[in-house]
This record gives structure tokens, C-alpha cells and sequence, in this order.
């Protein structure tokens, strides 16, 4: 169980590619909510990682 959550919290805790500008500057303000710290864009997204899986998913149905 300890192992599970520190590998989370590793994951949580790394730079991600913005969504907007693409550079790895995104950080976890609060859970679900993420910002970009070059271009400041705001997003939601999963309580440990900017997207999540069904997320994705639902991006490629929406795109077609």
C-alpha cells in the first residue's frame, strides 16, 4: 500500500506538458485543478494527474 501511494505521489508531483502551450510547467494547485506556471493556463483535470484515462478517451471520441 505504501509503495502504491508513493508511486502516485511521484507521478503527481513531476512536471506535465501544458495542454495550451505544451511546455512541462504544469503543477498541481489543488486537487483536480492545474495550472501552467509559463503561459498561466487554469484547468481541471483527474485529483493526481492532469488527465486521466476516461478523459483521454472521451478526447478521442469527441475529436472523431
Amino acid at each position: 500500500m505504501r509503495r502504491r501511494w508513493i508511486s502516485i505521489v511521484a507521478k503527481m508531483r513531476e512536471k506535465h506538458p501544458c495542454p495550451k502551450c505544451g511546455v512541462r510547467a504544469v503543477k498541481r494547485v489543488s486537487v483536480g485543478v492545474w495550472v501552467c506556471r509559463k503561459c498561466g493556463f487554469k484547468f481541471s483535470g483527474g485529483a493526481y494527474l492532469p488527465s486521466t484515462k476516461v478523459g483521454e478517451a472521451v478526447a478521442k471520441k469527441v475529436k472523431g
